[in-house]
């Protein structure tokens, strides 16, 4: 598979694309054929300057949406051709590349109606969002709320408080 690869860390001209061996999914996980994938604000100060246990050679990317090629052998409710949509671990192998695993309880089924570079756009983004305002915030009917700035996590984050 091709894979978009930093050899070290720095700017732009750090990426280069790669072949690499095709993953294997885990009894628990799902092989996804990746249709599209983003860059947030992670992928690049990653890049930049490191962070957590990445070390070059390394594939960034913490959104993807795509189509499931196989599944492991304890994955139930997901089949071959299934949409999908997720954020992976932050410390696994990223989403710049043509296939990439994933446990089958990180994704979620694709809206039909948005196509694969809409869905894309909302898994780390909203997550983030839904953490700060339901996990921690713990934002209650009838409360307001400030959200500084609308970038990705500031307009699903107005989104989720008016929800919520």
């Amino acid at each position: 598979m091709r894979a978009m690869v930093i050899r070290e860390f720095g700017g732009p001209e750090v990426l280069e694309e790669r072949e690499l061996p095709d993953p294997a999914p885990d009894p628990d996980q799902v092989l996804v054929e990746v249709k599209a994938t983003s860059v947030n604000p992670v992928d690049f100060k990653t890049r930049q300057r490191g962070g957590w246990t990445i070390k070059p050679p390394a594939v960034l990317g913490w959104d993807a949406a795509g189509v499931v090629r196989e599944a492991g052998s304890r994955v139930c409710g997901l089949k071959l051709g299934d949409e999908l949509f997720y954020t992976p671990p932050i410390n696994g192998r990223g989403t710049y590349a043509q296939l990439h695993t994933v446990s089958a309880g990180m994704v979620a089924k694709k809206p039909s109606n948005l196509s694969f570079h809409e869905a894309v756009a909302i898994p780390l983004a909203g997550s983030t969002a839904w953490d700060a305002l339901i996990e921690r915030s713990r934002v209650l009917p009838g409360e307001r709320v400030l959200i500084h700035g609308a970038g990705g996590v500031g307009s699903l984050g107005i989104q989720i408080a008016k929800a919520a």
